[in-house]
């Protein structure tokens, strides 16, 4: 059950931080003894922050660049 809440929190991602996950799961599966459930649920988070963080410093640039051709 916890499996099937995890494995379908992964379908909402987008395709790029879905991708970025199950990579993450992957590694976090060899590194770590912990279970697939856990290694999953700890992988979306850390791809999320990594979203976000991207989504930010894209946004951060374009506003930089507007400026820029302001001036």
């Amino acid at each position: 059950m916890d499996t099937t809440i995890a494995l379908s929190e992964l379908m909402y991602l987008s395709p790029t931080t879905r991708e970025k996950a199950v990579t993450i799961a992957q590694e976090l599966l060899r590194a770590d003894n912990i279970s697939p459930r856990e290694a999953v649920s700890k992988a979306i988070l850390i791809a999320k922050n990594w979203a976000v963080t991207k989504v930010n410093r894209r946004v951060w640039k374009k506003l930089k660049a507007n400026d820029g051709e302001a001036i």
